[in-house]
């Protein structure tokens, strides 16, 4: 396989994908399948792969494009620095911390989402915290997560590496293409 050609098409996969996934999730089947369409027969069979995203995961992509999960991520580093040092009164003060806000980035990611004239369910809003959160946990999943081409909703399970795969619509930066 020719490397910068397959670099290529896959970064034309995500850029299509990036502006694919911007759109509300009831418009994004008609916009692929035009996309598709509109593409040569390789670049078209990956864009008819993209998947529609859940409401959760489009919820958690509108803050990832917004710019408004920098803090919940550098928390997370802080989060990991304590548990290196296994700093207890530390990770209780930055576990806290830690659930304000990925509560709060919740709350702003459902509201994005109605501003948008979307309505994320309470199940939907359930699985943004969890997604939030496990990009908090996991740098696998902050990556992404950062995508803003996120799939379906994640979730971190103990000390566990989050499940990223088939999660981002395009490729994963750091992860090789399964």
């Amino acid at each position: 396989v020719d490397e910068p050609a397959a670099d290529d098409a896959a970064a034309q996969l995500d850029e299509i994908a990036a502006e694919l996934y911007a759109l509300p999730p009831d418009d994004f089947t008609a916009a692929r399948n035009a996309r598709a369409a509109a593409s040569d027969r390789t670049l078209a069979a990956r864009v008819k792969s993209l998947r529609k995203p859940t409401a959760a995961a489009w919820a958690v992509d509108l803050l990832a494009r917004d710019g408004q999960l920098a803090e919940a991520l550098q928390l997370a580093g802080a989060l990991r620095e304590a548990q290196d040092d296994l700093d207890g009164a530390e990770l209780a003060r930055l576990g806290r911390q830690r659930r304000a806000l990925v509560a709060a980035l919740a709350t702003q990611a459902v509201d994005l989402a109605a501003d948008r004239g979307v309505s994320v369910s309470a199940a939907a809003r359930a699985d943004v915290e969890k997604t939030i959160n496990a990009a908090v946990m996991d740098a696998a999943a902050a990556a992404a997560v950062m995508t803003a081409r996120l799939v379906r909703p994640l979730e971190a399970t103990g000390f566990d590496a989050v499940d990223v795969s088939d999660a981002v619509g395009g490729s994963l930066p750091g992860v090789p293409d399964a």
